[in-house]
């Protein structure tokens, strides 16, 4: 039998308002743990080839920590999860201007996004299982985006060992949406050092080009062998050195956007022999291999571990961030009188 979703106290907003934290598991042992404040993925606990279970999401120990300010450890992502450069857009006829908070760019909806709101939450029985629902109404001009936008995000711990998320939107205005979650994996165990050993496989053969700052600049190229062709594995540790161009770029997907979600990345962790598949109905997604964690050791993590550089890898699976000021690159753009439907698994096994 499915296991029925739980639910404790995981402490107070500055506002006075009470976060919660939702435990999901399968039959097989696995289990998540999501907060409703931003949608955080806390743990993602998933056994070894050996069945040794271990949290694999790097991440905080309490509220408190991932309200004193974190690098997106684990949330829900948006408006529009990415960059959209220049930090402003123009659709309709009028220009909006957004916060610039990565470089000229606004990054992943500005200073308030999604990761920082507390969601509405309710666990409702679909599909013959529990799954944890999230809803929230943003206001029309909040963080400068035109449009009310009703969102609802689904998280559900399926018997396949996936965990599924599924997101829907409308909006009364026309505006920019890009869904995601901002896992952070690291297949061997959170703490567990580098992803080095990792062997990352995305079923892409372009990426979007981004000038020095990681602005996009609505160019696609074909991927380059040796450097950032991942069509066939390849272990981190194999390449020449690890850089925005092949570490935190976005990939576009050969299948594009699809109806059913299709395989989109495969990474495997030799040590452990953890892999985890990701599938989606999204047209791309963003590899980064967490280069930009502090160098000196002051990102504390979970246990008090130290998070460094590349401790981590995250696959945000999405559409092209900054298709508001260049259409012919994707079609993140949510209409009135239309829904967005997205639904992504990131399945896990071992080998």
């Amino acid at each position: 039998m499915p296991t029925p979703i739980t639910s404790q106290p995981y402490g107070t907003l500055p506002d006075g308002r009470s976060a919660s934290l939702f435990r999901l598991e399968n039959s097989n042992g696995l289990r998540a743990d999501i907060t409703n404040y931003g949608g955080i993925i806390v743990a993602l606990h998933i056994p070894d080839r050996n069945g040794i279970l271990a949290d694999i999401t790097l991440g905080k120990d309490s509220l408190e920590g991932y309200l004193a300010g974190h690098p997106h450890f684990g949330p829900i992502t948006g408006r529009v999860a990415g960059r959209i450069s220049q930090a402003q857009f123009t659709v309709e006829g009028t220009t909006y201007p957004l916060a610039v908070n990565n470089g000229p760019n606004c990054l992943h909806g500005g200073l308030s996004g999604f990761d920082k709101i507390l969601w509405d939450a309710e666990v409702i029985e679909q599909d013959g299982i529990q799954k944890l629902q999230l809803h929230t109404v943003d206001p029309d001009g909040s963080n400068g985006f035109p449009g009310t936008l009703a969102c609802t995000v689904t998280y559900a711990l399926l018997e396949d060992n996936s965990l599924e998320l599924t997101y829907t939107a409308s909006s009364d205005k026309t505006t920019p949406l890009n869904l995601t979650n901002h896992a952070y994996f690291n297949l061997g165990g959170q703490g567990s050092g580098d992803v080095f050993e990792h062997e990352v496989q995305i079923l892409a053969s372009s990426v979007a080009t981004t000038d020095e700052d990681c602005t996009l600049i609505g160019r696609r190229d074909p991927v380059v062998a040796g450097f950032n062709d991942f069509r066939s594995p390849v272990a981190l540790q194999s390449l020449d050195q690890l850089v925005p161009g092949n570490a935190d770029i976005h990939y576009f997907l050969d299948k594009g956007r699809t109806t059913l979600p299709e395989l989109a990345a495969r990474v495997y962790d030799p040590v452990s022999g953890r892999v985890l598949e990701t599938l989606t109905t999204e047209p791309g997604v963003q590899f980064y291999a967490s280069m930009s964690l502090p160098a000196d050791g002051s990102e504390v993590g979970k246990g008090g571990v130290s998070y460094l550089p590349c401790h981590a890898f995250c696959l945000e699976t999405q559409d092209y961030a900054d298709s508001v000021n260049f259409p012919e690159m994707g079609g993140a753009i949510l209409r009135p009188g239309t829904q967005f439907k997205s639904k992504t698994l990131y399945r896990f096994s071992t080998r």
